[in-house]
């Protein structure tokens, strides 16, 4: 189980092709920072010294950004503590996540209730606050098997 406090951020750093011909450093990351999920990527070029910022941007990272995160650390999955506890305010709360319609909410609702949602960490501790500050304890845990993922386009 993944604590509250540790801190909700993940990066990765790949290996790219220059324009140059070299091979160059190209940096993903995705974190929560100040309640806000935040990504940003940047490339750098030792042979010729080219960097630069490829982007960056809150809410849910391009998959060129998440992508590249998981394949490298995998995934998390959010569940509620009490599955019995705060349905009304676990509905509202994925309604405003993601602008959702009730019954795409209830889906993800059950799912939380259920298996619980896949997702970076980053995604997850985002999620959990958002549920925690209406009363719902929600806990991160690592592995996820077929959990369903709101994030990244593959609700």
């Amino acid at each position: 189980m993944i604590e509250e406090d540790e801190v909700a951020g993940w990066g990765v750093t790949l290996a790219v092709g220059c324009e140059c011909g070299a091979e160059a450093r190209q940096d993903v990351g995705q974190a929560l920072r100040g309640g806000e999920l935040c990504w940003d990527a940047e490339l750098y070029c030792r042979a010729c010294g080219a960097g630069s910022c490829l982007g960056f941007g809150t809410g849910e990272a391009p998959p060129w950004v998440r992508d590249p995160l998981i394949a490298q650390h995998g995934t998390v999955r959010l569940r509620l503590t009490d599955p019995a506890t705060g349905r009304v305010a676990v509905l509202r709360t994925v309604r405003e996540a993601w602008g959702l319609e009730l019954p795409q909410a209830r889906e993800l609702a059950e799912q939380l209730a259920g298996d619980g949602l896949a997702g970076t960490l980053p995604e997850a501790a985002w999620l959990r606050e958002r549920l925690a500050a209406r009363g719902v304890p929600a806990e991160v845990a690592t592995g996820t098997g077929t959990a369903l993922s709101p994030w990244g386009g593959r609700r």
